[in-house]
């Protein structure tokens, strides 16, 4: 009876011992074993062995991403600007032996070092950048939070900076600075657009000039090349013409004629006495004695054009020269 009862005492701490020997871990779970108060090894997720009433599980964590918010906090700018910045941050448990002994407690030391990241970050930089360089700060605080956390056993994943609440003063003083520069930005552009249209319209204007002047150029070149042609012609035919010596007088008497005609209705008519031996001089006088109008009315009829010669003086005479009157004619 003592023998039956003692082997099933014997059994049923067996039993309880071996039980006990086995401990299972989950899977996103790590858990750390102590022996006699010290370290003895980091069970994984799956069946672990341990000897009962000797080893004990000191420490299950989550080896799982968590996350640590931080809720606003007041910080200053470089430029003496206060802000309430609110943040978080990502992390994760590799090693669990460093985060058991290396740290007294592992949630309030992060909190603590991510708030002091942050302020430090926020007081180097001035208010702009940190409106719109939040990427980059969220590194630099990443980087001095993971230096901190080099011997916790805990890697930093991520860091992001929440809500940055800025003064309402600070925010009227920055929409007018906002509305100056959208105003300086249009004043600039509408300067520069005027500068580009001036610009554009005195090359078009010294373009038009420059061919109005070549136009000119070319008109006043055929002009010439046409007057030469005509002189060379009027010459040629005076030349091969037995009559050209009358032919020449009687155009220049013609020319005097008209030129007298255009004196006598000009308002600031002249009596003239030339000496008919030097009738070439004496039109030279004429043109330099008469006004813009007969110069005007001369220039405009070429020598020997048939069209000009007037009708009442087409069939005079022909003139010759004649020998200078006597001492008793001129009497």
């Amino acid at each position: 009876m003592e023998a039956t009862i003692f082997s099933i005492v014997f059994g049923l701490l067996s039993g309880t011992y071996i039980y006990r020997s086995f401990r299972i871990i989950d899977q996103g779970q790590i858990a750390l074993v102590e022996r006699f108060g010290k370290y003895q090894k980091t069970m994984e997720p799956g069946i672990n062995i341990v000897l009962p009433f000797i080893d004990r599980v000191a420490l299950v964590k989550s080896s799982r991403e968590q996350v640590l918010e931080m809720p606003p906090q007041p910080c200053m700018t470089s430029d003496n600007v206060s802000l309430n910045v609110s943040g978080a941050m990502y992390w994760q448990i590799v090693d669990l032996q460093k985060a058991r002994y290396n740290i007294e407690d592992v949630d309030q030391s992060l909190q603590i070092s991510l708030s002091t990241q942050i302020q430090t970050q926020i007081g180097r930089r001035e208010l702009d950048f940190i409106i719109g360089g939040q990427e980059k700060i969220n590194d630099e605080i990443l980087t001095g939070i993971s230096s901190d956390t080099r011997d916790w056993g805990i890697n930093i994943l991520r860091v992001r900076l929440g809500e940055i609440t800025i003064p309402s003063s600070v925010l009227q003083s920055m929409e007018k600075q906002k509305a100056a520069e959208i105003e300086k930005k249009a004043m600039i552009s509408l300067s520069e657009g005027q500068k580009t249209s001036e610009i554009t319209k005195a090359e078009a204007e010294a373009k038009s000039n420059k061919v109005l002047a070549e136009s000119e150029r070319q008109v006043q070149l055929q002009q010439t090349e046409a007057m030469a042609l005509s002189i060379e012609r009027i010459a040629n035919a005076i030349a091969n013409n037995p009559h050209g010596q009358e032919a020449v007088q009687y155009l220049l008497a013609q020319k005097y004629l008209e030129m007298g005609q255009a004196i006598g209705e000009s308002p600031s008519s002249k009596v003239l006495f030339m000496d008919p031996k030097s009738v070439p001089g004496a039109i030279q006088s004429l043109l330099a004695m008469t006004d813009s109008k007969i110069t005007e009315a001369i220039a405009k009829h070429p020598y020997g054009a048939a069209s000009n010669i007037s009708p009442s003086l087409r069939n005079l005479p022909e003139i010759k020269p004649f020998d200078p009157p006597s001492d008793s004619q001129k009497n």
